[in-house]
């Protein structure tokens, strides 16, 4: 009786915590307001070089994320003095988020999304900050030579971002790209590259579509993630100077 009880109440949670996400993308599409975003730095191994740098970070580490929102707004009609508000919240020293699933099932991400909601749930509470709109959890870790991170997601039907990134100072702007990224993800935006070769698809995962010749691309479409060098070759943007939002993006995230 007791473990049917447990169910129940894990279920009943479970719901409201969906009911509520569920109509969290209207809202964050209306742009009426700042978007309240929170950083949740997850220490995912003790290593002391990447407890330092997590300590450092401050919710300015990440203006350059709330700059870049304006000035792309900007470009479609958009007089956003502040587009986000960027909150940290203190580090977490937790057991990871669920693994993504390996194979592409519908089961699968059901499983997978049911388990994240409940550690989002968990983990999200903190003292002293406002309550967010959307959930960064960023999870700093040390690069390991031949070791590729694990990739990063943003769940738009649940308001929250996980992402992987390097615990170092020389890595600070490449993390913004990313998290920048999948909060894009979180108002509805869909990734612009192709997912086996990560080469940006023409013409709208291309910085500048109307460009004579097409390549070099001297910028990299936010959602493609990748400056395209050539129609087969691409390179990494090293800081959001170097992207831009196109026009099919600002659509799904409701400025056009």
């Amino acid at each position: 009786m007791f473990r049917f009880l447990r169910i129940a109440i894990l279920l009943t949670i479970l719901l409201v915590v969906a009911g509520r996400q569920f109509l969290a993308p209207e809202r964050l599409n209306s742009w009426d307001k700042p978007l309240w975003v929170t950083i949740y730095p997850v220490l995912v191994e003790a290593d002391p070089a990447t407890r330092r740098y997590v300590k450092s970070l401050t919710p300015r580490a990440f203006d350059a994320i709330n700059e870049f929102l304006k000035q792309q707004a900007a470009r479609y009609g958009f007089s956003l003095e502040q587009p986000v508000v960027i909150q940290v919240a203190d580090p977490l020293t937790t057991a990871p988020p669920p693994a993504l699933p390996t194979e592409n099932s519908g089961l699968g991400v059901a499983l997978w999304s049911l388990k994240m909601r409940w550690w989002v749930w968990r983990h999200s509470r903190q003292d002293g900050l406002a309550p967010a709109d959307a959930k960064m959890f960023v999870l700093y870790q040390q690069s390991k030579p031949g070791q590729l991170m694990e990739r990063s997601v943003g769940v738009r039907n649940g308001a929250f971002g996980i992402v992987n990134a390097e615990a170092s100072r020389q890595m600070t702007a490449r993390n913004r790209v990313i998290i920048t990224h999948e909060l894009l993800h979180i108002l509805g935006a869909v990734d612009r590259y192709d997912m086996a070769s990560g080469q940006p698809l023409a013409p709208d995962g291309l910085a500048n579509p109307q460009q004579s010749p097409l390549y070099p691309q001297q910028r990299a479409e936010i959602m493609a993630g990748r400056i395209a060098t050539s129609a087969h070759g691409w390179r990494r943007p090293a800081t959001l100077k170097s992207c831009v939002i196109g026009a099919a993006t600002a659509a799904e995230i409701g400025w056009l």
